[in-house]
């Protein structure tokens, strides 16, 4: 009788515990440290600045990763309208954006010729003289007597648009131009001809020895004139984002960081200063 009241007794307590106890915990899940991944759109004019960028911003901020596109300003626009990167650098701001944007840097569109032309300057009215396809020998400049190889930017070159609104006065560029599709493949193609002229921007031209920048109406391109704006043809370097309002969170603390001391002094070697 008693073991039948024991063992009454321990089923009693037993389930009394089953019952009253707390529930498992969950398993603890490791933490998501995954940095912030920006897809930041770069014109092929402006891939000058990837390099002077990635790696200090990456050291100082190592939440975010970031990651750069590079192609030409329209096809970049068209990126941003279908959600494909959260901003973009570039030199030429369609006319009809509505989207937030603000200069980062400022840089200058350059007239570029081989190395070896004696040419130092032009004129703007020489320049659209030439690009239109008045002027065809370089004669006519203070050059040798060869024919002039016309060399321009592909149709969506934020570059080309600045040329034709800053030195063409909206005149077509000449038909016989032969184009070329980013500005690397510009750099190289007047690189290797003695007798060609083009055009790309001060801060991708200046880091090549292999091309020589014009001189325009007696001024040189440079951060300090472009910084000044006493280089003709300055044009600031835009950040364009995906929206119409301002950005925030860490696309927001990128801008900051290029607008502010620290980020214009890691760029101002290429590019003027906006601040």
């Amino acid at each position: 009788m008693k073991r039948s009241i024991w063992l009454l007794v321990l089923l009693a307590s037993a389930t009394a515990v089953a019952c009253n106890s707390d529930p498992a915990p969950p398993p603890t899940l490791p933490a998501n440290n995954a940095p912030t991944l920006l897809q930041i759109g770069v014109a092929s004019s402006a891939s000058a600045i990837i390099p002077l960028v990635e790696t200090v911003y990456a050291a100082e901020n190592p939440q975010v990763e970031l990651q750069f596109v590079v192609a030409n300003s329209s096809a970049l626009v068209d990126d941003l309208g279908n959600g494909l990167l959260d901003a973009v650098l570039l030199h030429h701001i369609p006319e009809d954006n509505r989207r937030y944007f603000n200069p980062v840097a400022l840089d200058g569109l350059v007239i570029i010729v081989h190395p070896n032309n004696p040419v130092q300057g032009l004129t703007s009215a020489e320049v659209q003289a030439i690009f239109n396809g008045r002027l065809t020998n370089w004669q006519a400049v203070g050059g040798p007597e060869q024919e002039i190889v016309l060399l321009s930017r592909e149709q969506g070159s934020g570059l080309r648009t600045l040329l034709r609104q800053q030195l063409m006065a909206e005149q077509r560029i000449s038909p016989n131009a032969l184009l070329q599709t980013g500005d690397e493949a510009m750099l190289t193609a007047v690189a290797n001809n003695p007798a060609a002229i083009g055009y790309s921007s001060m801060s991708n031209a200046s880091q090549s020895t292999a091309v020589k920048m014009l001189e325009i109406n007696g001024r040189s391109a440079t951060p300090a004139t472009t910084a000044g704006q006493t280089y003709p043809l300055t044009t600031p370097l835009y950040f364009l984002a995906a929206t119409e309002a301002e950005p925030t969170g860490e696309l927001r603390a990128f801008l900051a960081w290029l607008q502010s001391d620290v980020g214009q002094g890691v760029i101002e070697g290429v590019y003027g200063r906006v601040r």
